[in-house]
């Protein structure tokens, strides 16, 4: 038998139910926009970021250069320093920290993007969405108040998922204790390093004296940084440092390649 309220009743419950799935559907796509709105606002700041982080390895690696060693004294140090920080040396028991104020033998060290390169070792998924896993550092070695040895140096994961670094430093004199090293003139050589610990790869880097040539030192010096900053990333050391890569495969390098293989060659470009 029909009853007319029990019919109202049934109406009322199905109406209450539409506008309460209706209210559930509005919040549910409210929140979702709101979730991209700052998923999307905060991958912009960390785009944003790393950018940054690049933008300062490349006024690190000008800065540093300034130095002369061996007659550079602390306070030139210490201006490039309290522009970019420091941190305590890693290995306190071989090296004093110049940033307590003794210069008579100290380091001091220079992280380039310390917070970033631990966030994507932490997250390494990021990675697939165009944040590039890279670090990079700098030191500064001072004895009796004077600039006795500077390096910079720069760890990325390539395109293809290998660890590769390039980097250079300028010394007293050329080194003669490097395993894999080629030696281009008096003043100026490249060494073939590897890259220890869950990072495992290779990286080359150039050395300098002070006596280097001017075109010594601009080959030595000739970073491509752009590449940290883009969503690919940066591919194989050529590409990065390619005029002491050339350096080093004309004097050593195409030896490496015969004996171990085209890996060795650290280039996709022919």
């Amino acid at each position: 038998m029909y009853n007319p309220a029990v019919s109202a009743n049934r109406h009322e419950s199905i109406a209450m139910n539409l506008r309460v799935r209706s209210v559930v559907r509005r919040a549910l796509l409210i929140g979702f926009g709101v979730t991209v709105l700052v998923c999307s606002a905060a991958w912009g700041y960390l785009l944003h970021q790393n950018q940054r982080a690049v933008a300062r390895a490349q006024r690190l690696s000008v800065s540093i250069q300034k130095l002369k060693v061996g007659s550079s004294d602390y306070h030139a140090a210490q201006a490039i320093t309290a522009e970019f920080g420091t941190v305590p040396p890693g290995n306190p028991d071989y090296m004093l920290d110049c940033g307590d104020g003794y210069f008579e033998h100290c380091m001091y060290y220079i992280p380039v993007n310390k917070g970033w390169f631990r966030l994507l070792v932490k997250h390494p998924m990021l990675t697939h969405f165009g944040l590039r896993n890279w670090n990079g550092w700098a030191h500064i070695e001072i004895l009796r108040g004077v600039v006795v040895e500077y390096s910079f140096s720069i760890e990325y994961m390539s395109k293809k998922g290998a660890w590769r670094g390039f980097g250079a430093e300028e010394l007293g004199e050329i080194p003669t204790d490097r395993a894999v090293q080629a030696v281009i003139s008096t003043t100026y050589s490249i060494e073939r390093n590897d890259l220890m610990g869950y990072r495992s790869g290779f990286e080359l880097e150039s050395s300098l004296t002070p006596a280097a040539k001017p075109d010594e030192r601009k080959r030595a010096w000739h970073f491509e940084f752009r590449c940290l900053a883009e969503r690919d990333g940066c591919g194989e050391i050529c590409e990065v440092m390619p005029d002491a890569w050339q350096d080093f495969f004309r004097v050593r390098g195409h030896f490496d390649v015969e004996k171990y293989g085209e890996a060795y060659r650290f280039c996709t470009i022919h």
